[in-house]
């Protein structure tokens, strides 16, 4: 029942979408993402989708509108909707309503075969079903910006996470650099009872001449729980030099006195595919382990990816 929900949730959609065209300041766009390659434990796989996008926007008075929706027709047959939401405001506030990713406080370029696993202080940054999620931006000054995450539970018997997430983000010539925090209290499932988290996240990225950009990422947190709490924390550090990009990525998790490690390393070149505007080809190679000090697995893939914009 809920599939055939969310199927047609998708169908309506896509009907908005084919319909875009005649409504004025619309823009519609959509690209195709498919990932086919081995990994040394599974064997062959294909992942991937075709993502159609509606956008608007619209200013007056001072202020401005803006939406989007998105429709994922992914390669198990399934449709969803992905993005969904409104936002409004001024050139110096907005605030943005509805299905959406808050600010990234830990990217990974290049991640076709990522083995990851890790904490990313991502608990509160959205595209949840079954929430209240608003985040309110303000623009302090040229490259300074305050954005503050709210989500809430519309659904009071569902599981999942509610709480605040604000996220600084300063950009200035080469540097860009992005600090946030996220607070509140999450369960597992339906049945358990609710316990509080806070995560703290970090994410800087310098670009020196010659095409090479320095990235690294840093992410920390604490989830109470009824006997052991909880610690997770995750670095990941990399660079991109022209199309070419790689990152090195370690991250543990402990509860009580158990521990859990994860390292990892993965790496792609994207490059054009005939001439063709839009179109790329992405190998890529990941290779990860987790190791739980009793058991350590160690997974090797690679993969191409094909991307085309239209």
């Amino acid at each position: 029942m809920f599939m055939n929900t969310r199927i047609a949730q998708a169908a309506v959609a896509a009907l908005a979408i084919v319909a875009a065209p005649a409504f004025a300041g619309t823009t519609v766009d959509a690209n195709a993402e498919f990932d086919t390659g081995s990994a040394n434990k599974t064997g062959s796989f294909q992942g991937g989708r075709v993502e159609t996008n509606i956008s608007g926007r619209a200013e007056g008075n001072g202020g401005f509108v803006a939406s989007k929706g998105t429709v994922i027709v992914g390669r198990n047959g399934g449709a969803s909707v992905d993005d969904a939401w409104v936002q409004l405001g001024t050139s110096a506030v907005d605030v943005k309503l509805g299905r959406f990713e808050a600010a990234d406080l830990y990217g990974t370029p290049a991640d076709v075969v990522r083995i990851g696993g890790v904490y990313q202080t991502n608990t509160l940054r959205g595209r949840d079903d079954n929430r209240v999620h608003a985040a309110v931006t303000f623009n302090a000054a040229p490259g300074v910006s305050i954005e503050l995450g709210l989500v809430d539970k519309k659904d009071t018997t569902a599981a999942g996470a509610k709480g605040i997430r604000p996220v600084v983000s300063y950009s200035a010539d080469a540097l860009s650099l992005k600090v946030g925090l996220e607070s509140g209290k999450t369960n597992a499932s339906v049945t358990d009872p609710e316990y509080s988290f806070s995560g703290f996240g970090a994410a800087v990225s310098y670009a020196l001449s010659g095409g090479v950009t320095l990235r690294a990422n840093f992410a920390n947190g604490t989830f109470k729980g009824a006997t052991d709490d909880t610690k997770k924390s995750a670095v990941l550090v990399g660079a991109d030099v022209g199309a070419f990009s790689a990152s090195f990525e370690s991250g543990k998790t402990d509860v009580g006195s158990a521990s859990t490690k994860v390292n990892g390393f993965f790496a792609g070149y994207t490059m054009p595919l005939f001439g063709i505007k839009g179109a790329s080809l992405t190998p890529a190679i990941g290779s990860g382990s987790t190791d739980d000090g009793t058991t350590k697995v160690t997974t090797t893939k690679f993969a191409v990816r094909v991307h085309y914009d239209f």
